[in-house]
């Protein structure tokens, strides 16, 4: 697994701030960032260093399928911030619109994706769509298990985690957050 790229500490500890964050992981640098956007003095204390712990381990998905409904309309904001973050960060955040698909090999899996579609997908104005056997085949090549078909959206994507919780941070610092970590390089 890749070691998520370095952030430089900083050393002298604010006698101030608007907002004090606990943890330097996904949620913890993204608020940071926004909130030093919008003005707020921030700043992250970590126990360890940036994204070492769960928001570096996990593979980054960034999907809309398969949701209960109530978190659509989050996941929607959330795509569209992902796909501009390379932009806000000035780095490369590894995310890529690479679409997702959920491959059945039971009818039993491929009812209930198909049920998830026909509730959710019109309503929620998503691009995903049901995708045959043949399909389904086609996007794994090599497989030894025979899929009935799947549910697909092409709009999903995912970001790479030790990438991007950096990328983020440094952002963040740069647009006057302070980061405190017990296991990183000092200024």
């Amino acid at each position: 697994m890749p070691y998520p790229t370095s952030v430089i500490s900083n050393e002298a500890m604010p006698t101030r701030v608007d907002v004090a964050i606990i943890g330097a992981g996904i949620a913890g640098v993204a608020t940071a960032l926004e909130l030093t956007e919008r003005g707020h003095r921030v700043a992250i204390f970590e126990k360890g260093a940036v994204a070492c712990e769960q928001s570096s381990r996990n593979w980054g998905w960034c999907r809309q399928m398969g949701r209960d409904p109530r978190e659509l309309p989050l996941i929607q904001i959330s795509l569209q911030l992902w796909r501009e973050m390379h932009q806000r960060t000035g780095e490369d955040v590894g995310f890529r619109e690479c679409g997702i698909a959920y491959l059945c090999a039971d009818e039993v899996a491929l009812q209930k994706r198909q049920a998830w579609h026909d509730q959710y997908v019109a309503a929620a104005g998503l691009r995903s769509r049901m995708i045959s056997a043949g399909d389904a085949q086609a996007m794994t090549p090599g497989a030894t298990t025979s899929w009935l078909g799947g549910l697909y959206t092409p709009d999903d994507g995912r970001a790479e985690p030790e990438l991007a919780v950096p990328a983020m941070a440094r952002a963040a610092q740069k647009k006057g957050a302070l980061i405190f970590q017990s296991c990183a390089v000092r200024t």
